[in-house]
Parts: structure tokens; C-alpha cells; sequence
């Protein structure tokens, strides 16, 4: 059987798109948040999308595997002048946006597993990363990096058991493009419009009263999900029965 080739195309993407975006497709780079951390004198809006990724970043230090064909590799170029704590409000509306454009686009609705990463059925589809150059305590410009499984591939052994793709779940494909148009037109609309999303984060974030690890660099703990704070703060029960509200570390479903 022939493969599906699924090209990546500049021109339909932009055309779709609001003129704040300024959309720049390329065959291959090491990192799209690395690029674009090179070049943050380009204008807000500023969308760098890649086929593949050498050296695809994740969370902490980890690598996102990256192949040709297959995802969504996608840096955008924010320059909102608010301070630090913005970083989880904007990766929580980012993974918001990523939700609601499968559900448009595919018919299920993934959920979050706080804060970046999208989910379904305990596997990982993608994730965000959200890095920034801090002036004065406000960032004077915020890369918001997407990575996307969409089309089904063969998942390297490191990651076999806990990755999976959006087209893993469904009996059709869909080109990037559209995908791609969808969440940022979404993104766009809660960008500008300053629409509250926390009740719709809310409602997609998983593992709610599940108990779970929380991770930190100096400690490491078992506690139960309560939900996100205003502030979009893991809110935690812990053993004990105190309350924690995290705006940094990771959680584990392994126990």
C-alpha cells in the first residue's frame, strides 16, 4: 500500500488565518522553540512550523521524537509584557485550544494532563513547552512550542508503551493543515478577545481524585488531584490531608 504523504503547505495555512499570524513552514530544524528563540525580533504572531525535528524538545531536559510526515512541530512568537506566572496561563490555553481543535477536527475530545500534555486513553499524544526572555520580571518575548502526534507511525521502544498519535483512534486522515488552522484560529479568538477558559481547562483536565506522584527536583510525593486553582495551580490533597498548590513539577499515573 502506498503511503500517505501529507505535505505541509504555507500558503493554505495563512490564507486561512488571521493577519496577526505570519506563518513560516520548513522541511527540517533542529527545534521550532530554538529557531524561534534565535529570531524573536520578528513580529508577535510570528508561527514557524516544521515536517521534522532533529532535536525536538521536551519538558526538563527531554527530547520530543520528531519524524518526518507525521506530526505537528509548531513555535509561536508572543510578546505580551506580563510577568512570569503568565507562562502557565498561556500553556494551559495552548493545551486548551489543541483539545478543542481535535475535537473539531477528529470527533473526540482528548483531555489534559496538567499542565502541557495531551492525553487519551493514559497515552500521550503531544505536549506544550513554553519558553521566554525575561526583562525586568515580564517576558519581553514567549515561545509557545507544540508537538503533535497526528499520523500513526512506528513509536521508538522508549516510548512505545506511552505514546500514541490522534490517528490512532479514528478510521480516516485529515491533512496537518487543517489541524494546524484550527488550533490557531482558536488560540487567535482567546488571545485577543481575553475570553475566560478556566471552566473549559477544567473540564478537560484528567485524573480528577486520582491519587498520583507528584514530582520535584528535591522531593517527591503521592497525593490526590483536586482540580486547577485561578491561577491554573495543581491544586493537591496530600497524604497527610494538607493542601498544595503547584505551579511547577510534573505528576506520574504510575504509582
Amino acid at each position: 500500500m502506498q503511503a500517505y504523504i501529507d505535505k505541509l503547505n504555507q500558503e493554505e495555512i495563512q490564507s486561512s488565518l488571521p493577519s496577526f499570524y505570519q506563518i513560516k513552514v520548513i522541511d527540517s530544524t533542529a527545534s521550532t522553540n530554538s529557531w524561534l528563540s534565535e529570531h524573536t525580533d520578528l513580529p508577535e504572531g510570528t508561527v514557524l512550523i516544521a515536517d521534522h525535528q532533529t532535536q525536538g524538545k521536551g519538558r526538563n531536559g527531554r527530547s520530543f521524537y520528531s519524524p518526518s510526515n507525521s506530526g505537528i512541530y509548531l513555535s509561536l512568537l508572543l510578546k505580551p509584557k506580563e510577568d512570569k506566572e503568565c507562562v502557565l496561563h498561556y500553556t494551559a490555553l495552548s493545551a486548551l485550544c489543541m483539545c478543542k481543535a481535535i475535537q473539531s477536527v477528529y470527533g473526540f475530545s482528548p483531555s489534559i494532563k496538567w499542565l502541557n500534555d495531551i492525553y487519551f486513553h493514559d497515552k500521550k499524544l503531544g505536549g506544550i513547552l513554553c519558553e521566554g526572555k525575561l526583562q525586568q520580571e515580564r517576558f519581553d518575548s514567549l515561545i509557545i512550542g507544540i508537538g503533535i502526534n497526528v499520523h500513526s507511525f512506528i513509536y521508538p521502544e522508549d516510548i512505545s508503551s506511552i505514546a500514541c498519535a490522534v490517528e490512532d483512534f479514528v478510521p480516516f486522515k485529515k491533512p496537518r493543515n487543517i489541524l494546524i488552522t484550527s488550533f490557531l484560529e482558536s488560540f487567535y479568538d482567546y488571545y485577543t478577545n481575553h475570553h475566560s477558559f478556566l471552566q473549559a481547562y477544567k473540564d478537560h483536565l484528567a485524573y480528577i481524585n486520582q491519587t498520583v506522584r507528584i514530582l520535584h527536583p528535591q522531593k517527591e510525593y503521592k497525593g490526590t488531584i483536586l482540580g486547577v486553582d485561578d491561577s491554573f495551580r495543581l491544586v493537591i490533597k496530600k497524604e497527610d490531608g494538607s493542601i498544595d498548590h503547584l505551579s511547577s513539577g510534573e505528576i506520574s499515573i504510575r504509582l
